[in-house]
């Protein structure tokens, strides 16, 4: 049962598991498809394999990069709904978009509150990890009010660790593989500046570069 493999679920017994995979339909997306729109707040996705991106658009037309979710995380607005629901999210509109080919599981709002809330270990794993995510959007928005560029990147690094990171004995290794363009649109520059200023740390010996993998070592880091 595939979404037993999931982290989400594996603390779940497996009736339970095969309770919740019946009520979700699967789509797959190509690359670079958008699976998530603002008008699609009355579902809620599963990502059962592959890896997508959540991103918002400023005013003018910038793209910022508010996460990127890999295999077992779940999106969509789970916030509740409001008559004055366009005016509450106008400003604040959530995409979000595959960057590998992905498998998505797919669920109406209003049946997943109603599943998650006959299966309370679920409901006790969701909860903390929707927390988790709150706790990490605001450290963003704190991180991109800094003007300071090299500490922006500084606190991206440390919240990717986070999510993808492994520690080693000297170094902290970041897994999962990010293109220059996507680590700039996380903290809104522009991918020249953010390669120049992973030049830079490279050059100092703050961080080790082998691919699209990045590892920095924690000392180093810290005293930036």
């Amino acid at each position: 049962m595939v979404l037993k493999q999931l982290d989400l679920f594996k603390a779940l017994p497996e009736d339970m598991v095969k309770y919740i995979s019946e009520r979700f339909a699967e789509r797959e997306y190509g690359k670079r498809q958008v699976i998530f729109e603002p008008e699609d707040r009355d579902k809620v996705f599963l990502l059962k394999s592959g890896k997508v991106e959540i991103y918002q658009l400023t005013p003018d037309g910038k793209k910022i990069i508010i996460d990127i979710l890999t295999s077992g995380d779940v999106f969509g607005d789970l916030g509740i709904k409001e008559e004055n629901e366009q005016a509450l999210f106008s400003e604040n509109e959530h995409f979000v978009q595959a960057t590998t080919n992905s498998f998505v599981c797919v669920m109406n709002k209003d049946e997943f509150f109603d599943m998650v809330s006959k299966v309370p270990k679920l409901a006790n794993i969701l909860v903390k990890e929707l927390f988790s995510k709150l706790i990490e959007s605001e450290k963003q928005i704190a991180a991109l009010a800094s003007d300071n560029l090299l500490v922006k990147v500084k606190n991206l690094l440390l919240r990717l660790a986070k999510k993808h990171g492994e520690v080693t004995d000297d170094r902290v290794i970041i897994t999962t593989k990010f293109t220059h363009e996507q680590l700039a649109d996380m903290i809104g520059i522009s991918r020249p500046t953010m390669t120049e200023l992973l030049n830079k740390l490279d050059r100092l010996g703050i961080i080790k570069r082998e691919g699209k993998i990045i590892s920095y070592y924690p000392q180093k880091l810290a005293s930036l």
